[in-house]
């Protein structure tokens, strides 16, 4: 499979983007996560609404993951190099169709070049402490758990993670 990393940055791709989060994760968290979590956390976080702000006002650089020119995933990268030298890799999804064939070691080579091109040294992510295939997935591209956190999402809910990081 032909994998391909593009930067995302039309209203368009966004509502592409959104679709597909929406369906990964209620896919992936729903049965992680209480009822109703899923759908608050796509409105706040992974909305077209919420795309555009992020990109426009919060440095977020959002990439579309192309499986044979289909959109099969997708990236938020977040650099921080001028106060912590460490870029936050908010998001790395790749629906399940595309899975196994060699495009998650494609986005994390992206991910790694994308820290130095930054000036970054340290790449850091958080993934919900019940989900034992992505931190997995994370632990066999060099990340490693460096601390747990709960955070407050508003709503009633909290996000109960591991944070990870991996150094270059």
């Amino acid at each position: 499979m032909k994998t391909e990393i593009t930067r995302a940055g039309t209203p368009a791709e966004y509502a592409a983007i959104a679709a597909l989060a929406a369906e990964i994760w209620h896919e992936t968290y729903d049965a992680l996560l209480p009822d109703g979590q899923v759908d608050y956390m796509l409105d706040r976080f992974q909305s077209e609404k919420a795309i555009a702000r992020q990109t426009s006002t919060e440095g977020y650089a959002y990439f579309n993951i192309l499986c044979d020119g289909a959109l099969g995933g997708f990236l938020a990268l977040v650099p921080h190099c001028e106060k912590q030298g460490e870029l936050y890799v908010s998001k790395v999804y790749l629906h399940k169709n595309f899975r196994g064939q060699g495009a998650m070691r494609v986005a994390f080579a992206f991910i790694d070049e994308f820290c130095r091109e930054s000036g970054c040294g340290t790449m850091r992510l958080t993934v919900n402490k019940q989900n034992a295939h992505a931190k997995a997935v994370y632990v066999h591209f060099g990340y490693a758990v460096a601390r747990l956190v709960v955070s407050d999402i508003g709503g009633g809910y909290v996000m109960d993670d591991f944070v990870m990081e991996k150094v270059l």
